[in-house]
């Protein structure tokens, strides 16, 4: 086990050596071309490997089958982006058609913004954000356009999102993530305010004239956040990448308002870490007067909580419960935790089933109690279905 995770280390360290404008990369005879491949695939960057190889003359320097596997994956990355943004396209237009406002985030926007070719930028979803009042519409919007969704944990405080699903004429699975706030944990759902990225937002001409994505600084800010919010510390290098690209490309102006948006927000130790480890991994250049900005926040800065690498879903609800309140909102958490919707229970737990429901929340309070209290397993990007919430896996 221990030799896996070395040789996994290396394998690693030789991705990021090839992404890295300076790395001088070796392949050794030692080395597993499957599982480079494997491994660069569930890090999100098998893309960005082959254009990497292709631009710098690597490919004359490695060996052919991993050539050939990252030339193929490459092209299905490219076969699934038309696919992508012509769902994109489709969606924009119908929500534009129905006075929606609604901004793309993360992949979904990051690959038409900052990434050379938006094939490079691998994802499984597309993350939109709307306002909360046009909840109902936009499920309606997306019913229409042949999304269905099934149910979820839901509630005013558990989740912040919702997720419906389509295959096209194609057999391609296109999943929207429907965001109402940023994020699900309490100490940053509401950090931003729609009106506020709306105002700053970017236009995305290739997704038609209407699209719009979270301008840049946002985006940082939000690419940031993400990993610690949402994945516990997990540093995917696609994610790590977003990071990197944002940074380099943000002017003195966007730079003032992420390190702004940082403060406001308590945020401050969470964006220097993800900078960090970007100019780690990829040399990112970020000036000093921005890193000595960041370094200067209070030692007990609140979402300080959320950089401790054993971070367990119990210790991110006792956040939520210390973000929020009165009691009644505590409670109300708590519940829409503990006490799902009766169709979600009937689907998740006993399908088919006329079992009592009583017995089905107790089932799911016996299975889930462990894995409250256990640090979750690594994130992987390639979702194959809908996350009720951030604790799905903790049922």
């Amino acid at each position: 086990m221990e030799s896996h995770a070395l040789h996994n280390s290396s394998l690693r360290t030789l991705a990021i050596e090839l992404l890295s404008p300076h790395g001088s990369p070796s392949w050794r005879s030692t080395n597993d071309a499957p599982a480079f491949l494997a491994l660069a695939t569930a890090e999100g960057i098998l893309g960005l490997l082959h254009a990497r190889i292709c631009a710098t003359g690597a490919v004359h320097r490695l060996p052919p089958a991993l050539v050939d596997g990252l030339r193929d994956g490459a092209h299905r990355q490219a076969a699934m982006e038309l696919a992508q943004r012509a769902e994109l396209r489709r969606l924009v237009a119908a929500s534009r058609a129905r006075g929606l406002d609604m901004l793309l985030m993360k992949g979904a926007s990051l690959a038409y913004d900052v990434y050379p070719d938006p094939a490079w930028r691998v994802r499984s979803d597309i993350d939109l954000l709307i306002r909360a009042a046009d909840r109902a519409r936009v499920r309606a919007s997306l019913e229409e356009l042949g999304f269905r969704s099934e149910p979820e944990v839901s509630g005013r405080l558990a989740t912040y999102q919702f997720h419906s699903a389509r295959i096209d004429a194609h057999g391609v699975r296109h999943l929207c993530d429907v965001h109402w706030k940023l994020a699900n944990p309490q100490r940053f759902a509401d950090a931003i305010a729609f009106d506020e990225l709306a105002r700053t937002a970017a236009p995305i001409p290739m997704l038609g004239p209407d699209a719009r994505g979270l301008g840049r600084a946002h985006a940082l800010w939000l690419a940031c956040v993400h990993q610690v919010a949402h994945h516990y510390n997990r540093d995917m290098l696609v994610w790590v990448y977003d990071v990197h690209l944002l940074a380099e490309s943000l002017d003195a102006t966007e730079l003032a308002r992420f390190l702004e948006l940082a403060e406001r927000t308590q945020a401050r130790r969470v964006c220097l870490r993800a900078l960090l480890l970007a100019r780690s991994r990829f040399g990112t250049s970020i000036p000093p007067a921005a890193i000595e900005t960041l370094e200067a926040a209070r030692e007990d800065e609140p979402s300080k909580v959320f950089l401790d690498p054993g971070l367990r879903p119990f210790e991110v609800l006792l956040d939520d419960l210390r973000v929020l309140r009165g009691w009644r909102a505590r409670l109300t958490l708590l519940k829409e935790h503990l006490f799902p919707d009766p169709a979600y229970m009937r689907l998740t737990y006993a399908r088919g089933s006329r079992a009592p429901l009583l017995w089905l929340y107790g089932r799911r309070i016996v299975r889930g109690a462990a894995k409250w209290f256990r640090q979750p397993p690594p994130a992987m990007p390639d979702r194959t279905g809908p996350r009720s919430s951030r604790f799905r896996a903790a049922r």
